[in-house]
């Protein structure tokens, strides 16, 4: 087969279609053409042919992946899982994974550190809660430890959950009256666990929260 003509394609400015001998063969992204080197006279084989179609796949593999990072950055088994979803190739989808992490588009350490940071900034949080929802964005358990180790090396975990236990017990206080000490301390441990502190942190907090009100219990 010879190349006859290389047009583009209407409705999709980044592809072209190409014609052998006069009949159409094959559409084709720019990056794809580009890659190929192809130009109207040249000959095509049929083993070319599925050389094209196989590069015209990793690049679709690609593009699909950026589309799914333009919208938040993600892991690398987030963009796997998506490009499984769309019965990508695993060999496409591994090409692909590897390009984006060589090129630091896919960096599931940064993806950590990042989503660390931004939960700390919103209200506190402890370590047992975001090593969780980490891996269960598909991030190695090891970079997950090395990212906490990092965070939280200078932080005040006791401070940050005491700070949080006083905030909730005066809006439950304020919200539902008065609550007997045993069922505040269960509610405490509750909110404290869910925000992922540790049975150790949660102790300490207990030790200095439920002193200060047996201090102004007594006061009274």
């Amino acid at each position: 087969m010879r190349i006859t003509r290389i047009e583009n394609q209407k409705k999709h400015r980044n592809r072209k279609n190409i014609y052998a001998d006069e009949e159409f063969l094959v559409g084709l992204s720019d990056e794809t053409l580009i890659r190929s080197g192809i130009r109207v006279g040249d000959e095509i084989s049929a083993e070319r042919l599925k050389a094209l179609q196989r590069t015209e796949e990793l690049v679709n593999a690609k593009r699909a992946a950026l589309r799914f990072l333009s919208h938040r950055p993600r892991t690398a088994r987030e963009v796997r899982d998506k490009l499984r979803e769309k019965e990508f190739s695993d060999n496409d989808i591994a090409m692909t994974i590897d390009d984006l992490t060589r090129s630091g588009l896919l960096n599931d350490a940064e993806f950590a550190r990042m989503y660390i940071r931004d939960a700390l900034a919103l209200h506190a949080v402890g370590q047992l809660l975001l090593k969780k929802k980490l891996l269960l964005f598909g991030i190695e358990r090891v970079t997950v430890d090395e990212a906490l180790h990092a965070a939280f090396e200078n932080e005040n975990s006791e401070g940050a959950a005491l700070a949080a236990a006083r905030k909730y017990m005066q809006k439950s206080s304020s919200s539902r009256g008065n609550i007997d000490k045993p069922k505040m301390r269960n509610r405490v441990a509750a909110f404290l666990g869910r925000r992922g502190y540790s049975w150790d942190v949660i102790q300490s907090v207990f030790k200095k929260l439920f002193a200060e009100t047996d201090h102004t219990d007594n006061a009274e």
